[in-house]
C-alpha cells in the first residue's frame, strides 16, 4: 500500500538554501582567526581572505553544476566519487569527515572561550566539553535546526558585524596599515591555510540539493552568493580591525588569547559592545559546531550507504529518525581532538584536510563535463570550463605545499590511510558508477581538444502546475483531490470528502492521500525513507472507504461512480512538512488541497501557522475542515457572499449533495429595508449557471443589521450536517482582533465546517 516517493521533493528556496551556506560560515572563523591572521601578515592578511574566497567561489561554482546534475545528499564526497571513482572518493570522503571533526573541535574551543568571557567561573576546555556532549544529544534525540531559526542567527551576526565595520571605519587610523606586508609575501599561504576554515561549509547547500526549488537557478545563486557574501565581508572587517590598532597591540591582543573585534568593541562601545561581540562569538561558535556535526554525520551516511566504511554507521534510529551512530563517532572523536586546544592548529588542520577535497572536486567536473555519462544532465553549467577549474585545483594544493611541514604530513597521512582502508575494506564491497574511464575513452577518441568544447545545459521539463492560472468554478468536471492526513481520528472522513469533492458528473476524479512523517534535518530523506514502515491508520483510512458499494454512491442519476474515484497513497518523510505538501500539490498537478484542522478555526490560529505558508503560495485552491463529524449529509448551509471564494464553496457543495441527496440551503443575508421576495430572485438567477439542474435548493434570505448575528441566528434554528462558507477577502488587523465571519462560523457551528479559498494568480 505504501508509496515511497523515488523522485525530489523540493522544500528549500533562494532565501533558505543561502542561509544553509552562510549561515556555516559566518562562524566561528571570523571571530576566533582574524586576530591571528593580522598578527602573522599584518594588514595584507586581506590577501588571505581573498585568495581563499577566490578558490571557493569557483569552487562554489563547479559544486552548482555538479549538484545540478547529480541531487543528493552526499555533497563533497558523492561528487568525487561518481566522477573520479572510489579510490579518490575514499580519500575525500575521510578528508572531508575528518576535516569537519577538526572543526567541529575548533569552534568548541573557541565557544570555550567565549564562555569563558560571560562565566569566568567555567574553564574553557570545560565549557568547550560540555557545549560538544549538548549538541552530539541534541542531534541525536532530533532537535532539528529550522530554517527560520538559521536565517534569524545569520541575520543577527550580519546585523552586529555590519555595526562593527560602519563603526570601525570612522575610527581606523591610516598609519596602522603601514606597512602593509611587515612580514612580506612569506607568510600568506600558510596562512591562506589557516583561515581557510572560515570558509567551510558553503557546500552543504549541494548537500541538499535534492531539497533545493528550482536548483538551475537558485543552486548556483545560494552556493556563489553565500561565499561572495562572507568573502567581502571578511575583507571589510579585517581591513577595519588592523586599522584600529597598531600591529604590536594587535600581537599582545592575540597573545592574551582575546579577540581584537571584541577588545574593538569595547573601545567604541564600551562594556555593552563587548558584551554584544562576546554574544555574537558565542552565537557563532554555537551554530557553526551544530552545524558542522550534522553535515559530518551526512558524510558518514553517504558513505556507509556506498559501502564504502561498515554499514553499522548507517542505522536510523527507530524512533528519533536521526543517523545516531554516525552522529555519536563524529561527535566522540571531536571531543577527543580538544585535548589539542590550539586554535590555529586545529584550524589549519581542518583546512588542509579540506582543500585536498575542493582541489578533486574542481577536477571531477571537469571529468563529468567531457565524459557526460547518460546519468549525468546538469541543467546549470559553470562558464569558464576548464580554465577556472584548473585554477582553483592548483590554489588548493598550492595552499597546501606552501604551508609546511605540518600539512604535507597530514595529507600524505590521509592519502595513505584512505587508500589503505580503500585497498582493504571497501574495494571488495563498493559497487559503483562513474565517469573517469568514460573521460579516457573520449580524450583517447577525440585528444584533448575535448576538454575545450562546449557543453549545453539539459533543461528540466516545466512545472505545469505552477504556471496554473485561476482555475474554473464548475462542478460537473473532474477534480485532482490531494487530501493531507496527519490526525487519524479524522482520516476517514477527510479521504470520504476528498472522493465526494474529486467526483464529476460524468467522469471519476482522482485523490491523493499523502501522509508526512517529520525528520530531523540530522537525517537525509533517502536514509530516513530505508527504514520507513507504512502507517497502519492511513492504510485503515482507505479500506474503510473503498468499502463502499456502488448502489450507495449513485444518487438519482445526478452523480458519477464514487467507487471509481481512486485513491492513491503517498507516505513519506519530510524535513518540512508544509513545504512538501506544497511540493507535492504542485508536481501531482492537483487543483486542489484538503486539510483538516485541530482547535479553534480563526484567522489569528491560521496566521499564526505554517498554514498561512500553504493558504498563500500553494498554486491550488485550499479547503480547510473543522471536523465534527461526516456520518450522514442531508442539509448543507451555505452562505453566500458571491465572491470567487463563495462561488468555489457552492461548487464543491453541489459536488458532495449530488452523491449524498442532501439538501443545499443558500443563505444571503441582507439588511432590513432591502426586499426579501426580489433578493431571493436575484440570487436564485444569480447563481443558476453553478446550480444547474439540481434540484435540492433552498435559497433562504434574511434580513439582519449584524451579519455574524444573523448567521448564529440561522445556526440556532436550522438543524444541518455540514456549513461551507468561502474564506474572507481580507485578514485585516480587525479580523485578527475580533474575528471574521467564517471564523465565527467555524468555532460556533455544531457541525462540521468546510472553510475554502479559491487559487488566484497573483495578476
Amino acid at each position: 500500500m505504501t508509496n515511497v516517493k523515488e523522485d525530489l521533493r523540493r522544500e528549500l528556496g533562494f532565501w533558505a538554501a543561502l542561509t544553509i551556506g552562510a549561515g556555516t560560515m559566518i562562524g566561528a572563523g571570523i571571530f576566533l582567526l582574524s586576530g591571528v591572521a593580522i598578527s602573522l601578515v599584518g594588514p595584507g592578511a586581506i590577501i588571505a581572505y581573498i585568495i581563499a574566497g577566490i578558490v571557493c567561489i569557483i569552487t562554489a561554482a563547479s559544486a552548482a553544476e555538479l549538484a545540478t546534475g547529480m541531487p543528493t545528499s552526499g555533497g563533497d564526497y558523492f561528487f568525487v566519487s561518481r566522477s573520479l571513482g572510489p579510490a579518490f572518493g575514499a580519500i575525500s570522503g575521510i578528508g572531508i569527515w575528518l576535516s569537519l571533526t577538526f572543526a567541529i573541535a575548533f569552534y568548541l574551543v573557541g565557544m570555550g572561550e567565549y564562555l569563558n568571557e560571560f562565566l569566568p567561573i567555567i574553564p574553557p576546555i570545560v565549557g568547550a566539553a560540555g557545549g560538544g556532549i549538548l549538541f552530539i544529544w541534541l542531534n541525536v534525540v532530533g532537535a532539528k535546526e529550522s530554517g527560520r531559526t538559521q536565517v534569524i542567527v545569520v541575520l543577527t551576526l550580519l546585523v552586529i558585524l555590519g555595526i562593527y565595520t560602519v563603526a570601525g571605519a570612522f575610527n581606523m587610523e591610516a598609519s596602522n596599515l603601514s606597512p602593509f606586508l611587515p612580514n612580506g609575501y612569506g607568510p600568506i599561504s600558510g596562512t591562506t591555510a589557516l583561515v581557510f576554515v572560515s570558509f567551510l561549509g558553503f557546500v552543504k547547500i549541494a548537500a541538499v540539493s535534492e531539497e533545493i526549488q528550482e536548483p538551475s537557478k537558485n543552486l548556483p545563486r545560494a552556493l556563489i552568493g553565500s561565499v561572495v557574501l562572507v568573502t567581502v565581508m571578511y575583507i571589510l572587517i579585517v581591513l577595519v580591525t588592523a586599522g584600529m590598532f597598531p600591529q604590536a597591540e594587535i600581537q599582545a591582543i592575540v597573545d592574551d588569547k582575546r579577540s581584537p573585534l571584541t577588545v574593538a568593541a569595547l573601545d567604541m562601545f564600551g562594556p555593552i559592545g563587548a558584551g554584544v561581540m562576546i554574544f555574537a562569538g558565542l552565537l557563532a561558535t554555537l551554530s557553526s559546531a551544530n552545524a558542522s556535526i550534522m553535515a559530518a554525520s551526512r558524510i558518514n551516511l553517504a558513505m556507509a550507504r556506498d559501502r564504502m566504511i561498515p554499514q553499522w554507521l548507517n542505522e536510523i534510529h527507530p524512533k528519533n529518525l536521526t543517523p545516531y551512530r554516525a552522529i555519536l563517532v563524529t561527535g566522540g572523536v571531536s571531543l577527543l581532538l580538544l585535548g589539542i586546544n590550539q586554535l590555529d592548529t586545529l584550524a589549519k588542520i581542518a583546512s588542509v584536510l579540506q582543500l585536498y577535497s575542493y582541489a578533486a572536486l574542481n577536477i571531477g567536473c571537469i571529468i563529468l563535463r567531457v565524459a557526460d555519462p547518460d546519468w549525468y544532465k546538469p541543467s546549470y553549467r559553470m562558464p569558464g570550463t576548464p580554465y577556472l577549474q584548473v585554477i582553483a585545483a592548483c590554489g588548493c594544493f598550492g595552499i597546501i605545499l606552501a604551508s609546511g611541514l605540518l600539512a604535507q604530513i597530514i595529507i600524505a597521512l590521509l592519502i595513505g590511510v584512505s587508500l589503505a582502508w580503500y585497498m582493504f575494506w571497501s574495494r571488495p564491497r563498493v559497487e559503483i558508477e562513474y565517469a573517469l574511464g568514460l573521460f579516457r575513452e573520449k580524450v583517447a577518441t577525440h585528444g584533448w581538444s575535448v576538454l575545450f568544447r562546449p557543453a549545453v545545459a539539459y533543461v528540466p521539463e516545466a512545472d505545469e502546475a505552477s504556471a496554473a492560472g485561476v482555475r474554473l468554478v464548475e462542478a460537473n468536471r473532474p477534480r485532482r483531490v490531494m487530501t493531507a492526513l496527519a490526525n487519524p481520528q479524522h482520516e476517514a472522513d477527510l479521504l470520504k470528502l476528498g472522493r465526494y469533492l474529486a467526483t464529476g458528473r460524468e467522469k471519476s476524479g482522482e485523490v491523493w492521500g499523502i501522509h508526512l512523517v517529520n525528520v530531523p534535518i540530522q537525517t537525509p530523506l533517502n536514509s530516513a525513507r530505508e527504514g520507513f514502515a507504512e502507517h497502519p491508520s492511513l492504510a485503515r483510512a482507505i479500506n474503510i472507504v473503498a468499502r463502499k458499494t456502488v448502489p450507495e454512491d449513485v444518487v438519482n442519476g445526478y452523480g458519477a461512480v464514487l467507487s471509481k474515484t481512486s485513491i492513491t497513497p503517498i507516505i513519506d518523510v519530510a524535513h518540512d512538512v508544509f513545504g512538501s505538501l506544497m511540493s507535492e500539490t504542485s508536481k501531482n498537478q492537483a487543483d486542489l488541497l484538503l486539510m483538516g484542522w485541530r482547535g479553534g478555526l480563526n484567522v489569528s490560529q491560521i496566521y499564526n501557522s505554517p498554514m498561512q505558508r500553504i493558504i498563500t503560495q500553494t498554486p491550488a485552491d485550499v479547503a480547510v475542515l473543522k471536523n465534527r463529524g461526516l456520518g450522514i449529509v442531508d442539509s448543507i448551509l451555505i452562505p453566500w457572499g458571491g465572491g470567487p471564494h463563495a462561488q468555489l464553496g457552492l461548487e464543491l457543495v453541489l459536488r458532495i449533495a449530488r452523491l449524498t441527496g442532501a439538501t443545499i440551503h443558500l443563505l444571503r443575508i441582507v439588511k432590513p429595508n432591502v426586499n426579501q421576495q426580489k433578493a431571493q430572485e436575484i440570487l436564485a438567477e444569480s447563481v443558476a449557471p453553478l446550480v444547474g439542474d439540481y434540484p435540492a435548493v433552498n435559497y433562504q434570505v434574511v434580513a439582519g443589521e449584524n451579519i455574524i448575528d444573523t448567521l448564529i441566528k440561522v445556526l440556532d434554528v436550522g438543524n444541518y450536517d455540514l456549513v461551507v462558507i468561502g474564506a474572507s477577502h481580507e485578514w485585516r488587523i480587525r479580523n485578527v482582533l475580533f474575528g471574521s465571519i467564517p471564523d465565527v462560523v467555524a468555532d460556533y457551528a455544531q457541525c462540521s465546517v468546510l472553510m475554502v479559498r479559491q487559487y488566484l494568480a497573483e495578476h
